[in-house]
């Protein structure tokens, strides 16, 4: 009996596992029409100005700016405006003047059926293969809320191929990065004409660690990778499911 007890004491962890597989890299040659929601002013040149910049040149690209970068009320009120401009700003220094304001309130942003709708406008009237969305791994409410309604509309269009969600407030799980070596200075002079927001919070240094921490996957010295994690068909993977789970209870405790 006491060997028969011992024995399922044993740990049950496997000891022959295979070594983790690496994110894939992203062929970014392959996309045509680029649509990206961005919350907030600044948001889409830390999460994926990289690749941005390095998309083809004959690739069609539409920002759409989902708040009005206000700050939530808890700062100037001049503070929207002048981010806007600012994020004009720096999209044409990587080459995007199409923009697009949905104007939601900075920090309040839920799955509504208003919001939902305008985003579901979007693509409808810009048809992208390829949509850009802050990831549902995000700590932020607004970055979750968005990710969350991008995801519940965008394969209802057959023009869409897939859907990559970038990273900012924390790490996602990435299946995808792009070598953004070639494109770091230029990332980082978008980031700088960002004024206002730099501000606030030392976003360049950060993200910049970042990128070259998953510049580690590459393999190569001083390597700077943005991640994303890419979402290629309507049916939700386990993933997805485990996510909006844990969106919803944040909504019910009131996080």
């Amino acid at each position: 009996m006491h060997k028969f007890i011992q024995r399922f004491r044993q740990p049950k962890f496997p000891t022959d596992l295979p070594l983790c597989q690496l994110p894939s890299v992203l062929d970014v040659s392959m996309a045509r029409r680029v649509l990206v929601f961005a919350p907030h002013p600044d948001d889409e040149v830390l999460g994926c100005g990289g690749t941005l910049a390095l998309l083809p040149s004959d690739c069609q690209i539409r920002l759409v700016l989902v708040t009005d970068g206000s700050g939530g009320g808890d700062l100037p009120p001049e503070i929207g405006p002048r981010r806007r401009k600012e994020w004009a700003e720096s999209l044409a220094h990587l080459g995007i003047t199409d923009v697009t304001y949905l104007n939601a309130p900075d920090a309040a942003v839920a799955p509504e059926p208003i919001w939902l709708g305008l985003i579901a406008a979007e693509i409808k009237a810009f048809q992208p293969d390829w949509i850009f969305s802050p990831s549902m791994t995000d700590y932020h409410r607004d970055h979750m809320a968005i990710a969350q309604m991008v995801h519940s509309v965008c394969f209802e269009f057959a023009c869409v191929k897939q859907l990559l969600m970038y990273e900012i407030w924390a790490p996602t799980w990435a299946t995808h990065i792009v070598n953004i070596t070639p494109v770091v200075t230029r990332k980082r002079e978008a980031l700088l004409l960002q004024k206002t927001s730099l501000e606030y919070g030392n976003y360049l240094q950060a993200i910049e660690g970042l990128n070259l921490y998953r510049g580690l996957y590459l393999g190569f010295p001083n390597a700077s990778a943005e991640a994303f994690w890419i979402v290629s068909a309507a049916r939700s993977s386990w993933r997805m499911v485990c996510h909006r789970f844990w969106l919803r209870w944040l909504n019910w405790v009131g996080i």
